[in-house]
């Protein structure tokens, strides 16, 4: 297992700096704030949590603590690989489940109901931003409510304990893996669907007009920002693709030493990837110039990042 330990030496530290990145740069700047970067912000929180348990990982390798194997009992896991098990199973559902949340918010935006003038755009501002606070409680609760259940019900059933790529569920073939199997499923599955509709009616939506009036700058920078999400959603579909087709052969008995490496390649990777989409994003370079560079110019000054 010397491979998957070196693998993770080299992806988790600089995953986790991609998290803090996110975390520290949300934070200290009120502009990137707003109900879309919420669902980034906490997302980057759970990558930060999951990817830390690769750093566990290897500190329990190297203090021989027994974390990989493929037999089907439990009882001799000790605590503190059943622990990490359960740590593991929360921070990745949280993960896997403010991802979809992204799926869901982007593909609110795009096919809700949303003919509106600069007027309307303007005086409900405070009104919108009152709804979207109380909107996203609910997700907390769903989120975190779901890991919870999700994790306390594998831990209450004992089934924690050493698996191919570290602690995680014991088995290959354990049923309680479809407590991740099928958020997992459901989650790619309706991610894709959802993107390619968001495709086919961004293709039937482009903008006509080239006047440079407050609306066409609101829905440009309102179009740039479904468009970050979307590649926030993209990149869970591509890095967690792998952790599904592994964990879908090992449970009919197929192993696959490619596909436990680029599962621990690809899954360790993901909070690096979404921090360079989140660095990349128009939002946070504009105000990076406007900060860094020191260089304001009237037109930037007008233009005002989205709060929808």
């Amino acid at each position: 297992m010397k491979d998957i330990i070196l693998i993770y030496m080299i992806c988790a530290p600089i995953s986790m700096i991609g998290s803090l990145f996110i975390i520290i740069t949300w934070l200290l700047y009120a502009k990137l704030k707003n109900s879309g970067s919420n669902f980034i912000f906490f997302q980057a929180i759970s990558d930060f949590f999951f990817t830390s348990k690769y750093i566990i990982t290897i500190i329990f390798y190297y203090l021989n603590i027994p974390q990989f194997s493929d037999e089907n009992s439990s009882t001799d896991t000790n605590p503190y690989c059943f622990s990490l098990g359960l740590f593991s199973q929360f921070f990745g559902q949280a993960t896997i489940m403010w991802s979809y949340t992204m799926t869901v918010k982007v593909f609110h935006s795009y096919f809700e109901m949303k003919k509106k003038n600069n007027n309307s755009i303007n005086s409900n501002n405070n009104n919108k931003q009152n709804s979207v606070d109380k909107t996203l409680k609910w997700y907390h609760l769903f989120v975190w409510g779901f890991c919870l259940v999700n994790a306390t019900i594998i831990g209450i059933s004992k089934q924690y304990g050493p698996s191919s790529t570290g602690c995680w569920i014991v088995g290959a073939n354990n049923p309680y893996r479809f407590f991740e199997l099928v958020p997992l499923y459901f989650t790619i599955t309706t991610s894709i669907i959802i993107l390619i509709l968001i495709l086919v009616k961004m293709k039937s939506s482009k903008p006509s007009s080239l006047l440079p009036t407050e609306s066409m700058r609101y829905n440009q920078q309102a179009r740039e920002f479904k468009i970050q999400l979307m590649k926030f959603v993209l990149i869970f579909i591509i890095f967690w693709l792998p952790a599904t087709v592994l964990r879908t052969l090992e449970y009919f008995g197929i192993e696959e030493t490619f596909f436990i490496l680029l599962d621990a390649v690809s899954v360790s990777l993901q909070a690096l990837a979404n921090s360079l989409v989140w660095a990349t994003s128009p939002q946070f370079l504009k105000l990076m110039k406007r900060k860094v560079v020191n260089k304001p110019n009237k037109q930037m000054e007008r233009e005002y990042l989205i709060n929808k």
